[in-house]
């Protein structure tokens, strides 16, 4: 895959039934989809209290935010999840 092909995703809100229809690229990762998507006022920061976690629905799997998404096997039409995690979990 070249670096200049954009991969169309479906992003789903971690509270409600929105839908954020991107295009990312070959060399996007977790962590630069979840700024694009808080810069795009999709999603608020996570804060202090939460962080942020990509599921991937097809593979139902996470996806790490340090990989590039398609590195992990997100293909065209594929949808993330975007699940707030409480950072406080086990404390």
């Amino acid at each position: 895959m070249s670096d200049d092909k954009f991969i169309p995703v479906t992003f789903l809100h971690p509270r409600d039934s929105q839908q954020y229809e991107a295009e990312i690229t070959p060399k996007t990762t977790g962590q630069m989809a979840l700024d694009g998507l808080v810069k795009a006022g999709f999603i608020e920061p996570a804060g202090a209290k939460g962080a942020y976690a990509l599921q991937h629905q097809r593979r139902k799997c996470t996806l790490p935010l340090s990989a590039s998404l398609a590195g992990e096997g997100v293909e065209a039409a594929d949808t993330i999840a975007v699940i707030l995690t409480s950072s406080a979990a086990g404390a």
